[in-house]
């Protein structure tokens, strides 16, 4: 049957250019513990699924940008394999791993070992129990070490020198993204993958490379989502570019997404991947969260008292209905 629009309707569809999302296959419920994983966007993601009181958790590597990378470090995570201290290096006064970035570093050698052995070993344990992946790729182009040959994570800011930098082609990321699949799905065979690209410019890639970077990465993973039964896609570089396409929608550095527009592109995750139970629940949080928020500038009156009592009453309310709900401590 043809459903008539209204004017307001026509209006928005003349003035705005929507991407359609279908609801992916498998649904993320409220309770579902997600993991989450990437360039810096993915760290976007994780903070509103965290604001939300959501249970999850984000890679220990700080931002992952290249999917060799991210290979190499689920490869890791899904071991049993301990950091060894021949991996670690000396640089400015710190020692540093190179799948890591700044959180990984230290001024005592087996103070760091101990540190992200210890990181790994509670993420590991958090992973078996993840029902969904979250993996956002940044770019195509990798730094690897002329004396190696290997993909780094971070430079550390070591020279130029030390590294070529090279663009991956689209038969090396879809084999890439293959192993990453069968990586993941061989300790966790039920887990859910879904990818998305990083609506994020990397303009110090220049506009042309960041352009043919982002090309390919978007074949890459198209053919993935194909052939992998466990793999879908989700549209956050589409709906960036299409709908939020004014500068308006951009942070002061006009080249990531403002808080506002990734506030917007997890709405409309959350209504592709998530539940009728997740958007049920999102709106409790969302009420609880802004409560949580309000400061009171007469915290010692009778109407402020009256605020902090009822918000005691709404959040164990809240945990009562929503027991798995993580709170900041």
């Amino acid at each position: 049957m043809k459903v008539e629009t209204t004017g307001a309707d026509e209006f928005w569809r003349g003035s705005f250019t929507p991407v359609d999302i279908l609801p992916l296959p498998r649904l993320i419920e409220p309770s579902g513990k997600v993991y989450f994983a990437g360039s810096c966007f993915a760290a976007n993601l994780y903070h509103f699924w965290k604001d939300h009181f959501l249970p999850g958790r984000i890679a220990p590597f700080g931002n992952i940008y290249n999917p060799e990378s991210l290979k190499e470090t689920f490869a890791l995570l899904l071991s049993d394999r301990a950091i060894e201290e021949r991996e670690l290096f000396f640089h400015k006064g710190l020692w540093r791993h190179s799948l890591f970035d700044s959180c990984g570093t230290g001024a005592g050698k087996e103070e760091l070992l101990n540190e992200l052995n210890t990181r790994l070993r509670n993420h590991r344990d958090y992973l078996q129990k993840c029902e969904t992946a979250v993996i956002t790729l940044g770019t195509a182009w990798v730094y690897r070490e002329e004396t190696t040959g290997s993909t780094v994570n971070n430079c550390h800011k070591r020279p130029s020198s030390h590294f070529e930098r090279v663009c991956l082609s689209y038969s090396e990321i879809n084999r890439i993204l293959e192993d990453l699949c069968r990586t993941l799905t061989r300790s966790l065979p039920e887990i859910h993958i879904i990818f998305t690209l990083s609506p994020v410019r990397h303009l110090r890639d220049s506009a042309e490379e960041n352009s043919l970077s982002k090309a390919l990465l978007r074949c890459g993973l198209d053919a993935v989502c194909r052939t992998r039964a466990e793999a879908d896609y989700f549209p956050s570089y589409e709906i960036m570019l299409d709908e939020l396409r004014d500068y308006r929608w951009y942070a002061d550095d006009l080249t990531h997404p403002s808080d506002q527009a990734v506030h917007y592109i997890m709405k409309r995750f959350c209504l592709a991947a998530g539940s009728s139970a997740l958007a049920d629940y999102l709106k409790m949080a969302e009420s609880l969260r802004k409560k949580r928020n309000h400061r009171l500038r007469f915290p010692d009156s009778p109407e402020g008292r009256k605020f902090t009592e009822n918000l005691e009453k709404d959040l164990g309310l809240f945990l009562k209905t929503f027991p798995f709900a993580e709170f900041p401590v």
